[in-house]
Order: C-alpha cells, then structure tokens, then sequence
C-alpha cells in the first residue's frame, strides 16, 4: 500500500513542552525582576522572546504538517519536505522490534508512541524510528509491520524466525483476556527495590550524613541531625520509589517464540522481543543481592534498554530455586544445569594486577609528595594513600574472585564485576568480533586478556573476559568460527 500519513497532532505539544514549562517556571522563580523589567521599558526584551516563541510554535506545526509516513511493499518511509527535504528508508526485514510506550499525557490524551528499532551495530545506542499515534492508529500501524515482518520471514530458510500471531500481538497490546506467566506484586516489587540498592550509593550518602552533621552541630536551635538525615533519606528513597513506579504490574508472558513484556505506572511500556532476536542474557545480583542470594535477569535485545529511560528486566530479583523455575518457563532455550562450572581466572593474574597497582601508587605518590610541600599535614597525607592503596587491593581482589568463564558447545558464559555480579550468558553466533592482547608482563605468565563485542547498546556491547591461558582464547576463537 501507498497510503500517507502524520503523527498525531498532539506530537507537537510534546516537542515544545519543555521549552514552556522551563518558561514558566522562570517567570515564577523571576517574577519580581520580570516585573521590574517591565516598569523600566523592557517590553521590546518581552515581545522579541514572545517572537521567538512563535516562531518555534510555527515551526514545528510545519514540521508536522509536512513529514508523512507510508508503507510501500516492504519498506517504511518516513519523508520531510521542509526547507531541507529529507527521505529515509527502512526495510522491513531489518527490523528487529516494534513497541509502544505511553507517558503521562499521552495516556490523558489517548495516544501512542511506536518505537521501531532495527539491526544495526551503529544505531543499537538509539531507537530508530519513533512515532506518535491515536490508539487505534497505533493498533493497525503495528498490526501492518507485523505482517509484512511475518511475510518477510515467511521467505526465511531459517525456520525459528517462523510463526508469530499478529492476533497474538494485538491481544498483548490491548490486554485483552491475557494470561501472563509472572506477575510480580507490589511485595515482590518492593523487595526488587531493596535487593537492588547500590552499596556504593549507602557509603556515599552516609559521608553526606557525617559531613552534615559535623557543619550543623554549631548551629542553635536546629536539630542537626534531623536535617542532615533529609539528603539521606531524598538520595535513598528516589531510586526506591523511582523502580516501584517504574515496574509497577511488572507482567511477562512467554508466547510462541516471542516474550511479551508490560509494566510502568504514569509511563506504561508494552515490549515485545522475539527470542532470536535477543543476544545476551544477564544474571545480576549487587552487593546485597550477593550476601542474601537473589538474581535478577535483564536482556541484551535492540529495542529494549537502549534507552536510559527504559527497562531490559525479564526476572526481577528472586530466590535460586525461583530463579531456575522462572527461566525455564521463559528461556527454555537457556540450559542452566548445576553441571555448569565456570573456570577461575588465572592466579597469576594478581601479579599482574599488583604490579598495576604499584604503578598506580607510584603516581599517586608523586603527587602526595607535592601536596606535603603545601605545608598540609603528613600523617593525614600518609593515611589518604594507605586508604586509596588498601581500597585498590580490595577491588583488585573482588575482580579476581568475581572472574569466571565456562565455554560450552553453543554458548559462552562470563562472570565479571567487582562487588555487583554479573553473569553474562551469550550465543556464539551472537558475537561479533573478540578482541585479545597481551602485555609484557602477561606475556611473561603466559597469559591473555580479552575482550567480546556483542551487538546491544553503547556501553553495553563489551564483555571484558580477564586473564587466561592462551589456550582458552584460541579454543574460544575456534567455536565463535565454527557457529
């Protein structure tokens, strides 16, 4: 089909909204010094902003008026005529997800935001495609992809890219009747929240806690420490009620070869994410998560975390045995059998690592050695660098002992972190490229160290794999040639 068409119109106040509310909140924050202005002549100042004003109001209207979107056989094009015209073409066949996401005032209003993203190691940091459309809109517009994408994949030798319901998918969009796997609870929800929580981020607001304090003890009639537990509390708490918000209804349903993926209060995202599409699995358990034994899982996919707005969780933090259960009912393609053993990194990486070290201190010597001519004080000076020197020693032993490979007939998997753990499980025909060097000290033991590039998102494409035999690496080589 041929047909064109524009976003919804409601597109426009969402591009300039935040221009106004920035206004507003200055003239409320500046009202005496816009009021003064005003008296004193600045009313040519006024009208030259009110100018501006419009004439970004008018250009966006333009903007919208003249981007039209259509479907023309296999391919998508989205073309502006503006004072610079511009085309862009996207095949179908190199789509990799389509979404819907709704924010606050698009649910007010009844709209939605379609998110198309396709394979591309070079946009896997951004969503492709972002569209604004009435509810019904929304529904056809995906409905239409969807079958030209089944079509596309109709002609696939590949069979496991083969049989999705677009029925399916309309009922997952609309909630009509479904039946998910997992449901989580607001109790389940609030315990993924405190499981979560950084250690990092409780030391740090801590010292704010301490800091302030030590500044308001002087201070009469205020009780310190009952201001200085507010930054403590506001530092805390946003992450905590910020992830309630965030997964609330967290709902994940296994269909076919598709997981369909629903969850947000004021801004509801509704996922679908094909199953080979999908290019890494992540077991994640921070420092706390660690001590009391729970996992959490999130999925390297494009189209699903991309965003720093958005989530990739399929399995919020759960015990071991529920863990295993839940995955099976998800990944069944995932083995996770108490067989899998994964091997220590190389001993003698801590020479490595010690010799790094020393270097480290050298440097930071140097400059303590300086600061002590400034007339500071030494002992303070000598205990700051034997707190940064034991401080390195203990992250440089985290890593060692949070360090572990385990290479199987058709997956890699890579424990890595330093008090946060992660275990990365990753399809060989998954990657991309490994990078692999040596140092000389390295050479000297004998030993590599690497790196693997998957496809996912800026900053998440890399896996580091520490040091190891030179045997392992090239046994690694061979099996990402043979798949």
């Amino acid at each position: 089909m041929r047909e064109k068409f524009r976003c919804h119109p409601s597109i426009i106040l969402e591009n300039i909204s935040g221009i106004f509310i920035f206004l507003i909140l200055l003239t409320i924050s500046s009202y005496d010094d816009i009021a003064v202005l005003l008296t004193e002549g600045g009313v040519i100042i006024i009208m030259s902003i009110l100018v501006l004003l419009s004439f970004i109001i008018i250009y966006n209207i333009l903007i919208w008026y003249k981007t039209y979107i259509s479907i023309e056989e296999n391919t998508i094009i989205i073309k502006r005529n503006t004072i610079v015209s511009n085309e862009n073409t996207y095949g179908i066949k190199n789509i990799s997800s389509i979404n819907l996401d709704q924010n606050v005032f698009e649910r007010m209003i009844g709209t939605y935001k379609v998110k198309i993203d396709t394979d591309s190691l070079s946009t896997a940091n951004d969503t492709d495609i972002e569209i604004v459309f009435s509810k019904e809109k929304a529904y056809e517009f995906k409905k239409n992809i969807l079958g030209l994408m089944n079509m596309e994949k109709s002609k696939s030798i590949d069979n496991e890219n083969k049989g999705i319901s677009c029925d399916a998918e309309l009922d997952f969009m609309k909630d009509d009747d479904i039946e998910y796997d997992l449901v989580y609870s607001t109790k389940d929800i609030i315990k993924h929240c405190l499981y979560s929580l950084q250690v990092r981020l409780i030391i740090f607001y801590l010292v704010v806690f301490l800091f302030t304090t030590e500044v308001l003890k002087e201070l009469e009639g205020i009780s310190s420490i009952g201001l200085s537990v507010i930054p403590i509390g506001i530092g805390i708490l946003q992450p905590l009620i910020g992830n309630l918000l965030k997964y609330h209804k967290f709902s994940i349903k296994r269909l076919e070869d598709r997981l369909y993926i629903s969850y947000g209060m004021f801004k509801k995202r509704k996922y679908t994410v094909p199953v080979n599409r999908i290019n890494a699995i992540n077991i994640k358990q921070s420092t706390i998560s660690r001590i009391f034994k729970r996992y959490s899982v999130d999925i390297v996919t494009i189209g699903v975390g991309d965003d720093v707005s958005e989530g990739s969780k399929i399995l919020l933090s759960s015990n071991r045995e529920d863990f295993i259960k839940n995955i099976k009912i998800l990944l069944p393609e995932i083995s996770l059998g108490d067989d899998i053993a994964l091997q220590k990194e190389s001993k003698k990486s801590l020479i490595i690592r010690f010799f790094n070290i020393t270097i480290y201190m050298t440097i930071l010597g140097i400059v303590l050695y300086f600061i002590t001519r400034l007339n500071y004080k030494i002992p303070y000076v000598f205990i700051l660098g034997l707190v940064i020197f034991l401080g390195g020693l203990l992250i440089f032993y985290m890593i060692y002992i949070t360090r572990g490979i385990y290479l199987g007939e058709d997956k890699l998997i890579i424990s890595f972190g330093v008090f946060t753990k992660k275990i990365s499980i990753i399809k060989y025909k998954k990657i991309q490229y490994m990078n692999v060097h040596k140092t000389p000290i390295s050479s000297k033991l004998n030993l590599c160290n690497g790196k693997i590039y998957i496809l996912a998102s800026l900053g998440n494409d890399m896996r580091a794999i520490g040091y190891y035999d030179e045997d392992l690496f090239e046994k690694l080589g061979k099996k990402i040639i043979s798949n």
